[in-house]
């Protein structure tokens, strides 16, 4: 069970005694930390990971990827964490840091702009912050469902000192994996929230941390469950599935440098994760890197048609 002084951001999955209280969660917790006390803990995390953590410990791998059809260039970033390295509550046997963590992170720089190419602020917090799980799967392409669990209302979340506009649910995201292998779903509670923008303090920032959990004796549950085999509304989503795990921070902000009369929007991922399944870690290893890029280009031609259609 995690506690206040254990960090979150792992593979270890957190399970409902680690969550706050919820009506849905209450059969399976015989205790549960404060909410207040527990956001502000995954937010400040979050914050020291892209704050301090990427620009001290992850090294750049490439910084003019293409993401089509960003005009961004995308910075690859990656770093390895060892297993010895771990904090000893992530990585008891058979818990996806047992091995240690390969992260990987990315960063491109956008004109703020509603235009072909790039997206204006309100775009990006529509999309990103805004539904954030149903939007990726609206315009990320293997990704066929995004089945809400459970959510936190605002009266249950109250106030997080430092941080506003606070949301918490936990969801599963059903991703499409080519035969041989089956499709992997991932149980991860999210928390968004628009954050202090210490860059440009008097402009936008926002952030959303996805923490992978174990809700698979909640009878809420789709695909942790089992459930969605005889349950699940269309035959793709009947199909077999294999559970993984991943953590993700992404963090947007809206910044002004001097001397540029355009302010920008700087938009900032990090991630690990173990597809689990007989997927071998080495060959996830190689396909991460290529698919946050390749998010890039999806989120911004996603943008872009809901732009001409009015959406």
């Amino acid at each position: 069970m995690a506690n206040a002084d254990q960090s979150v951001l792992h593979l270890h999955p957190l399970v409902p005694t680690d969550l706050p209280t919820h009506p849905t969660l209450s059969a399976h917790q015989q205790s549960s930390p404060d909410t207040s006390s527990f956001i502000k803990r995954v937010l400040d995390e979050a914050v020291a990971l892209v704050d301090s953590t990427i620009p001290q410990s992850f090294h750049s791998v490439s910084k003019s990827k293409t993401s089509p059809p960003s005009a961004a260039s995308v910075e690859l970033l990656s770093r390895s964490i060892s297993a010895s390295a771990l904090p000893g509550h992530v990585k008891r046997e058979g818990s996806s840091s047992s091995k240690g963590e390969a992260w990987f992170a990315r960063r491109s720089v956008h004109e703020d702009a509603a235009k072909e190419g790039t997206a204006s602020w309100a775009e990006f917090e529509d999309g990103l912050l805004r539904n954030h799980s149903a939007n990726e799967m609206d315009y990320t392409p293997d990704v066929y469902d995004a089945y809400k669990v459970l959510e936190w209302d605002a009266s249950q979340l109250g106030t997080v000192e430092g941080y506003e506009g606070v949301g918490m649910y936990i969801i599963e995201m059903c991703h499409h994996i080519p035969p041989p292998l089956s499709n992997r779903c991932f149980s991860v509670l999210v928390v968004t929230a628009h954050i202090p923008n210490r860059t440009s303090p008097n402009l936008p920032s926002f952030i959303d941390v996805q923490i992978p959990v174990d809700i698979s004796g909640l009878q809420e549950a789709m695909y942790s469950n089992g459930k969605h085999k005889s349950e699940a509304d269309t035959s793709q989503k009947k199909k077999p599935i294999t559970m993984g795990q991943y953590t993700s921070v992404e963090r947007v902000k809206l910044v002004e440098e001097e001397g540029k009369a355009k302010k920008e929007i700087v938009w900032e991922m990090a991630t690990a994760s173990d597809a689990k399944g007989t997927l071998p870690m080495a060959v996830q290893k190689m396909g991460v890197p290529g698919a946050i890029i390749k998010d890039v280009g999806f989120f911004l031609g996603w943008v872009a048609r809901r732009r001409k259609t009015g959406a």
